[in-house]
């Protein structure tokens, strides 16, 4: 069993030093070139047409890049002022700015984390942390930029399209009452409709990464009907609260009562021959699903959106017990699909969902990494998945999605938990 813990200073302390030694070892393996700085980490890419693991530098991308960990590093000076990290940051943003460029490879505008609008969000945002105009100027200017950008067809879920768009636009609408932010969400919104495969009850939607219609937040249906349902809470639109609930409603057919998950379809073929799995991370399954029903049920008040928060909620938690007590070998602290990930769907849930056992079972996490890895200076094993199966865990990764930026901002969220807001959810 697991030893029961208890939140305190000392414990906050802790988790705070976790962020700030994660902050550190950044400093240490970054390279320089003049007043720009990048990292070298595993990541799978193609190499000579199949999927490896390879080693290589980082673009500006929120997921995996360098906005993700100017983003982290912004919020631990929050709460711990260093120079040595003050200069680390300058030179993380002095490369997204770089990238940003003439050097821009990013193939998606509107993708949060895959796209230029989660690199516009993070130069706001780093710049309004550290009050730096003119990182909020650059942000701005690229914002401007992106809402003058055709959608191109593939830009439909959270990670590389218009579902991780909607939702920034709308902040920044909110805060700006600039019309142009919501001028531009409602022309996703209406991508969207028009991208749906609509059925009598349920509206579907399939991107790049598979034949069939998916489920799950960052490439399925979840995280695009809740995009619908924020669009409709700002514009009355009728046909952005059908096309939301509607989506939902496709989940609701591909639901497993007997596993309380909701299964992976990315390998499914149109004959339907593989056998179902379950995703167990913000990517794929239970835990990114608890939030957009989350969202869902503090937009609507519908209780069937509560009814299935606390149904994925209770999935997520088993995972988590399940990765503390028998899978500590192969567990990794990746936000996207590993242990820190699902806590911080854990962490929301207490705030929005309160279930003791949720805080709980977060705070033992903590514990568990720092004296799996903290303590022993052991890396932080990422979320890079070999798509050979001959190594699991793979480190190292400075991304924020993937690896250790992600891991330390994690620990802030133990360590501030209402002072620092989950960015799984947008």
């Amino acid at each position: 069993m697991i030893a029961s813990t208890h939140n305190s200073t000392q414990q906050q302390t802790n988790f705070k030093n976790t962020a700030i030694r994660i902050g550190n070892h950044l400093a240490k393996e970054a390279i320089w070139d003049g007043d720009r700085c990048n990292w070298i980490g595993h990541i799978v890419d193609a190499v000579n047409g199949t999927y490896q693991v390879v080693q290589k530098s980082f673009t500006q991308d929120f997921y995996n890049g360098t906005s993700g960990i100017a983003y982290f590093l912004a919020t631990l000076l929050r709460f711990h002022e260093d120079p040595i990290l003050e200069d680390l940051l300058e030179g993380t943003i002095n490369q997204v700015l770089s990238a940003s460029g003439e050097n821009d490879t990013l193939g998606s505008n509107f993708g949060f984390h895959g796209g230029r609008i989660g690199v516009a969000f993070s130069l706001k945002e780093v710049g309004k942390m550290r009050q730096r105009k003119d990182w909020i100027q650059a942000g701005d200017d690229l914002l401007d930029k992106i809402c003058a950008a055709k959608i191109e067809d593939f830009e439909l879920d959270v990670i590389a399209g218009a579902a991780g768009g909607i939702p920034i636009l709308i902040k920044y609408y909110q805060e700006s009452k600039k019309d142009l932010y919501l001028d531009t969400a409602t022309r996703l919104g209406n991508f969207l409709v028009d991208k749906a495969e609509k059925n009598q009850t349920t509206w579907e939607w399939k991107t790049p990464m598979s034949s069939q219609a998916l489920t799950g937040y960052s490439h399925g249906n979840a995280g695009i009907a809740l995009a619908l349902l924020e669009l409709y809470a700002v514009t009355q639109n009728t046909v952005f609260y059908t096309g939301a609930m509607y989506g939902f409603n496709y989940e609701r057919t591909t639901y497993n009562p007997s596993v309380q998950n909701w299964p992976d379809l990315r390998e499914m073929g149109t004959d339907n021959t593989k056998p179902l799995t379950y995703g167990e991370g913000w990517c794929h399954g239970a835990p990114g699903i608890a939030l957009s029903r989350l969202r869902a049920y503090e937009l609507t008040g519908d209780n069937s959106f509560q009814q299935e928060a606390e149904i994925a909620l209770a999935t997520t938690y088993k995972n988590v017990y399940k990765q503390l007590t028998q899978g500590q070998d192969t567990a990794n602290f990746s936000l996207c699909h590993g242990l820190a990930g699902n806590v911080d769907i854990l962490l929301e849930g207490v705030q929005k969902s309160p279930n003791p056992l949720y805080q709980q079972i977060a705070e033992q996490a903590g514990n568990f990494g720092i004296e799996k890895h903290d303590k022993t200076g052991l890396s932080w094993l990422s979320g890079v998945h070999d798509p050979t199966g001959l190594t699991k865990g793979m480190g190292e990764n400075p991304g924020f999605m993937l690896g250790i930026s992600g891991t330390g901002y994690f620990y802030l969220r133990l360590a501030f938990p209402g002072q620092v807001e989950s960015k799984l959810v947008l």
